[in-house]
């Protein structure tokens, strides 16, 4: 008996009702559901755009599983990898208009910036922006001001950064189910803030944030608000409560295996270490966030870790650092190349050598500049 054909309309309503659950995270529902429309597709009438929606969708889905941890994802089996996807939806994707030309950049965006390329996840949410009027769904919208304002933020646009956060934690706070999605926007706004030096505020943010994670028993999120308050009190050189944050943080972490957070957590707590000349701690911080980087395969916290080790041995390894600062060059990441040239441009003003020390404030200076330029970066045609 033939099977009956099933309207690609009505799968396309599951399909939406399945991006539901990814934004709120929730990974049964949307496992069982993906599950569904899977084995609903192979009775489905022939609608390519259809198809290649779905496949936009189990990509998203993916870059949910990813961001999630370990204990989450391991539940979850024969996942294609996210490569794999791309090639699929890169090869349908000549003739894309309207909706699913906005899926298709947006996705992208999200995931060259979960691979720290800023620039070019900024490029492709700039072409998702030209095909927004397309969206009708508030919260879809809200999902992109949130990623957009994370961006922002990492290439220290604060100004961008708070505009997007605000109208994206708008939408949010209406609603009842993003209560994730809010935390969130805490982080973004707290983050912004403390680089406009405006500390109170940031950590009335981050405290907002720590209780409303704890309340939703979210691990990663406590995790996280612990060690933004800490980053809070380390950017006041306020160290003995920055540091007891951060061991609050990396427990949570390492408790719950979210692994992919600890490198940065254990990056800073060496450093501080290495600051305060307790140097048999900052060794064994240093091996094991090493270790926690290679395990994530981390790459740009191994080369972090390699410049801590290159700058606090008994004598500096320029050439250590200055490879350090040629590969943050390569990715466009001057916010961190400011960070560190500060750090070494310390370090050798403390050891009295001025000129060393002149010579990475320098390139601080540098990496302001490159920073305050980069904003016509961001409309890079692809």
């Amino acid at each position: 008996m033939k099977s009956e054909v099933i309207p690609s309309s009505a799968v396309g309503q599951k399909i939406n009702e399945w991006y539901k659950y990814i934004r709120t995270f929730s990974v049964p529902d949307a496992e069982i559901l993906k599950a569904e429309i899977e084995r609903e597709i192979e009775h489905m009438e022939d609608d390519p755009n259809l198809l290649l929606y779905f496949s936009l969708m189990e990509f998203r889905h993916q870059l949910m599983l990813d961001y999630l941890e370990p204990l989450e994802k391991l539940k979850i089996e024969d996942q294609p990898s996210l490569s794999e996807l791309l090639r699929n939806i890169d090869s349908n994707q000549a003739d894309l208009k309207g909706l699913l030309d906005y899926y298709v950049n947006f996705f992208r965006g999200m995931h060259e910036f979960d691979k720290r390329e800023f620039i070019s996840a900024i490029t492709y949410y700039k072409q998702a922006e030209k095909r927004l009027s397309f969206v009708a769904d508030h919260i879809e919208r809200a999902e992109f001001y949130f990623k957009v304002a994370e961006a922002y933020y990492y290439m220290k646009q604060t100004y961008f950064s708070l505009i997007h956060i605000k109208n994206a934690y708008e939408i949010y706070a209406e609603q009842e189910t993003y209560n994730v999605r809010i935390i969130q926007c805490h982080f973004v706004f707290g983050v912004n803030l403390m680089d406009e030096r405006r500390f109170e505020q940031a950590a009335r943010h981050f405290e907002l944030a720590l209780h409303m994670a704890e309340s939703e028993n979210k691990a990663q999120l406590v995790g996280r608000a612990l060690y933004n308050i800490g980053l809070c009190y380390y950017n006041q050189d306020l160290l003995e409560p920055a540091i007891d944050y951060f061991e609050r943080a990396v427990s949570i972490f390492e408790s719950n295996a979210i692994i992919k957070s600890l490198p940065q957590a254990y990056f800073l707590i060496t450093q501080i270490y290495y600051k305060c000349k307790n140097n048999s701690k900052a060794v064994e911080y240093h091996s094991r966030g090493y270790e926690y980087a290679k395990e994530t395969d981390d790459i740009d916290y191994m080369v972090k870790f390699e410049f801590l080790k290159t700058l606090y041995q008994a004598q500096p390894d320029e050439q250590g650092i200055e490879k350090c600062f040629y590969y943050l060059k390569n990715k466009n990441m001057y916010a961190d190349i400011e960070d560190l040239a500060l750090v070494v441009a310390k370090y050798y003003y403390e050891q009295k050598n001025f000129e060393m020390s002149s010579s990475y404030f320098l390139k601080v200076e540098e990496a302001r500049k490159q920073i305050q330029r980069s904003e016509g970066l961001y409309e890079i045609e692809i």
